[in-house]
């Protein structure tokens, strides 16, 4: 098939062909099909109606992940006078992108500050040849005016912004990079500019705007929602013992999100101890290139793996199959945690999206205001509401109102859900039966006794330690549900009142 073939305004089969073709895709999406038409007609219309600096299309594109966003610019960038320029947050995602155009015979042009000065020259030659017509790049690449000179000369058609909600999330704080896209765009002069996102609210939506379309551009959002996607919070005091019982029973392969690279470790260490250490792997930023690739690659041809993350992994990577997301630390905002547990599930099968929440979670995000975006995950996490209404909402999704629950643990429960955590209810009622008899010592014993006792059958072994039970006690005490006696109990653990009226 020639890539190069014209595409008159009025024929869309030549997209279904190079779909087909060149991806093995036999059928696109009505979303797809109305943003890659607004991508070639855009272009195609400013050939001929003659350049216009003022007038290249722009456009910010909702799609849910698993919607096949990349196909809205990867289709057009094989029918495309020109090259097409894709900026990604990280680098995984470029890898990523770069593995599956290479598996494909298309050939593509990394513009990355990890590569050494040669390989990177060979790339941007690519470009200036015509021999790729694909580029993929990060924001901080992009800042070089050299580099910007010779991209201009190779005429850019198409400049695709993906994972374009970090331009709120983190041009403002720690990549000030995505903040200059703007001017990097109306440096480049291309015939059309996308912005692609998955999640982003109204706030986030309006920054997108200011930074890359100087405020103005057209919205194309698909529908939001995860019809197959479980949503469900388990409150937990000790999240390392219930993560492992959920590594063990849930459904593979499994993602469990980590908010730092130690935890991310450490969790991935504490499940090897029982699956084994080709089962789990760990991923984070800080980890090296080539660690990071074999990581990726072991990960993305697993069936039954589990891979203890941060951030670093997962938004944009098209691993389909899924069946677990579990956050063992909440993201800041609603979005980040639809964006991350939208890992699961891509293959449109059904998953899981699991978050573990504690009492130091509430007291963490109880400081933001009521009308922030952080409050929006403290709302979602003790809601007794539908929890992918709640999610939607956040979204400002219009679907928000009208979409009925597929799956979450509010509407399967009928809207009951314990205001105890699961854990701390075992040891609070151990506790109520034998009030005053044990110091906090004597008390971690017995109930480490208890704990191993129950879940002996799930792990074979004794997993639970001193350590273990001390943060399902220290728990209890911060939410004045146990107290220590004064004299003549000195010291010894009794429950309090509220703690009694949960257990009723």
């Amino acid at each position: 098939m020639d890539c190069n073939e014209k595409l008159s305004p009025f024929d869309d089969d030549i997209v279904s062909r190079t779909a087909a073709g060149n991806f093995g895709i036999r059928y696109l999406y009505p979303m797809q099909r109305m943003v890659i038409g607004n991508v070639l007609d855009a272009a195609q219309s400013r050939e001929e109606a003659g350049y216009d600096n003022k007038a290249f299309c722009k456009q910010i594109v909702l799609l849910p992940t698993g919607a096949g966003k990349s196909f809205c610019f990867l289709i057009p960038a094989l029918l495309l006078d020109g090259p097409t320029l894709v900026i990604y947050p990280l680098l995984s995602l470029m890898a990523d992108q770069k593995r599956r155009l290479d598996s494909l015979g298309i050939p593509s042009a990394i513009l990355s500050g990890s590569l050494d000065k040669a390989v990177r020259e060979n790339e941007i030659q690519k470009l200036e040849k015509g021999t790729a017509r694909i580029a993929l790049a990060t924001p901080e690449f992009l800042l070089g005016k050299p580099l910007l000179s010779r991209l201009e000369k190779c005429k850019i058609a198409h400049v695709a912004v993906d994972e374009a909600h970090c331009v709120g999330d983190w041009g403002d704080s720690f990549r000030p990079a995505y903040l200059r896209l703007g001017a990097v765009i109306n440096f480049l002069r291309p015939k059309v500019t996308t912005a692609f996102t998955a999640t982003a609210s109204a706030p986030v939506l309006k920054r997108i705007k200011e930074v890359l379309f100087d405020g103005e551009a057209y919205i194309i959002r698909g529908q939001a929602d995860r019809p197959n996607i479980h949503y469900s919070v388990i409150r937990i005091m000790n999240k390392k013992k219930e993560a492992l019982r959920l590594a063990l029973t849930m459904q593979k392969p499994m993602i469990i999100f980590c908010g730092s690279r130690y935890r991310a470790e450490d969790m991935a260490r504490e499940i090897a101890a029982l699956l084994g250490d080709d089962i789990v792997k760990f991923y984070h930023a800080g980890m090296e290139k080539d660690e990071k690739k074999a990581v990726e690659s072991s990960f993305f041809s697993s069936k039954d793996g589990i891979l203890c993350a941060t951030c670093a992994y997962g938004m944009g990577v098209d691993k389909s199959d899924i069946r677990t997301v579990l956050h063992l630390e909440a993201p800041m905002t609603t979005e980040e945690y639809m964006q991350e547990s939208g890992r699961a599930g891509r293959d449109g099968k059904a998953a899981s999206a699991i978050l573990l929440w504690s009492h130091e979670d509430t007291k963490k995000f109880s400081v933001y205001g009521n009308e922030s975006r952080e409050n929006r995950m403290l709302l979602y996490a003790l809601s007794k509401r539908c929890r992918r209404q709640m999610l939607l909402e956040a979204l400002g999704s219009a679907e928000a109102k009208e979409t009925v629950c597929t799956g979450c643990d509010i509407c399967d429960n009928n809207g009951k859900t314990s205001a105890l955590a699961a854990d701390g209810e075992l040891a609070l009622a151990f506790i109520k039966k034998h009030r005053k008899l044990y110091d906090k010592n004597k008390l971690s014993y017995e109930l480490i006794r208890m704990f191993n006792s129950k879940d002996r059958d799930l792990f074979s072994v004794n997993v639970w330690e001193h350590s273990d039970v001390e943060k399902v006690l220290d728990g209890l005490e911060q939410e004045n549900l146990i107290r220590r006696c004064r004299f003549p109990w000195q010291g010894r653990i009794t429950d309090c009142k509220e703690g009694r009226k949960l257990l009723e």
